[in-house]
């Protein structure tokens, strides 16, 4: 038995919308056709986080809350409609269709808290295990910056100016990566690897230190202006030393059972294992930058842009592009018909060979924005993780369509 019917229409649809993610990736990358305009990279960012992580992260939810029936699965496609649209309105262009479908995707993403928040009351929120407490905190994270992502884009919809006293736009970057995705891949990481139904005060610690770690941090850089000189550059550091105290929880709690997972099996637990050490990875990443931000007092053009790219890909790639395929391969194991076996070593090793040749790059080279085709080290990396997610897209989308899925969520093993 593996997840839900519905588990498996979101993983779909996520995928179908992560084809366009990975395209202009390569795209941008490679710089074939030039350099891409502000709205196309800002559509590869959305289809990215919200129609590829997002939609999975309602499939994790559904899932892991034990979700079923119909009216789930109406949901779904009703939810997978309004992120496309959302993401077509970015690349449009069109500040109003911004604000329209942004405050349906707002909609959206508060249905499925009030799904997990509802069904996390009805079991007793003293008896959640770590895993369902972690993703309701996450889905909690994501709600607030989603909010302030919206907002910007009602702002820009009505013909304003975003207000100089509060940085909107970090505030809501830092929410969604901090303390969002955090939450969830830790919580889903040790559902899976552990086996999950256990509550204890250091995994509640764990759960607090991720939480406010990545709010805190959301709040500091939303208010900079406002906090005053010391306030700015005190609460960024404690928010990070925060998040830096929950991975260390983290890494104790489960990590061993990460370094044992079976790294020459096909199979989707090596994807999860690897993505917690992606998670290490980008809360280091994470601190640097904020380092960075501290010290620039407010002047963008000094922080690394090369950083700041290296750290969205580990998050999104190393970590929940992982955690997802993971998650398919796993949810499923049983039921898929392996299509295309051979593709799975491929997609495994070329999906994290190139994340960390083009992270390591990144940091190394810096961005390649601008460069001429083929000019700079990114555009020989980034094909070998282009291409690899591609190649899984195209597997795991094959394999759902072709797989009976289970209308009830099992309990892992």
């Amino acid at each position: 038995m593996g997840y839900p019917a519905a588990s498996a229409r979101a993983f779909q649809y996520g995928l179908i919308i992560f084809t366009l993610t990975a395209l202009l990736g390569l795209a941008n990358a490679t710089q074939l056709f030039g350099a891409l305009d502000r709205n196309t990279l800002l559509t590869h960012l959305h289809s990215g986080t919200l129609g590829w992580i997002t939609m999975g992260v309602i499939g994790i939810a559904i899932w892991i809350f034990g979700g079923s029936g119909p009216l789930t699965a109406r949901n779904v496609m009703v939810s997978a409609a309004a992120t496309a649209a959302y993401v077509l309105a970015f690349w449009s262009g069109n500040f109003q269709a911004r604000a329209i479908f942004g405050t349906i995707e707002l909609l959206v993403i508060v249905y499925w808290w009030w799904f997990a928040v509802s069904r996390g009351t009805a079991e007793g929120f003293g008896r959640l295990d770590i895993p369902k407490l972690s993703v309701i905190f996450g889905l909690t994270t994501l709600v607030i910056g989603s909010s302030i992502g919206v907002a910007v884009q009602i702002i820009l919809g009505t013909g304003n100016q975003l207000p100089s006293n509060t940085d909107l736009v970090g505030g809501h970057a830092s929410a969604q990566v901090g303390g969002y995705l955090v939450l969830v891949a830790a919580g889903f990481a040790e559902w899976r690897l552990t086996g999950g139904g256990k509550r204890s005060a250091a995994g509640i610690a764990q759960v607090a230190l991720l939480f406010v770690g990545g709010l805190l941090l959301a709040v500091s850089l939303l208010l900079a202006s406002a906090l005053g000189p010391q306030l700015a550059q005190a609460l960024p550091g404690i928010a990070t030393l925060l998040t830096i105290l929950g991975i260390v929880v983290v890494a104790v709690r489960f990590g061993r059972s990460a370094l044992a997972a079976p790294w020459g099996s096909a199979s989707g637990i090596r994807h999860i294992a690897i993505a917690v050490g992606f998670l290490v990875l980008g809360v280091i990443l994470e601190a640097i930058l904020v380092q960075q931000f501290i010290a620039a007092q407010g002047d963008p053009s000094k922080v690394s842009i090369g950083l700041l790219h290296a750290l969205d890909h580990t998050m999104f790639v190393g970590l929940m592009t992982n955690m997802l395929f993971g998650a398919i391969l796993v949810g499923a194991a049983a039921d898929l018909e392996r299509v295309w076996p051979w593709a799975d070593q491929v997609v495994f090793w070329g999906l994290n060979i190139g994340v960390a040749g083009f992270v390591a790059t990144l940091l190394i080279a810096g961005s390649g924005e601008g460069a001429k085709p083929f000019t700079h080290p990114v555009s020989f990396i980034a094909p070998i993780m282009g291409l690899s997610a591609l190649l899984g897209i195209a597997t795991l989308s094959m394999r759902l369509s072709s797989a009976p899925v289970a209308e009830r969520a099992a309990s892992p093993a």
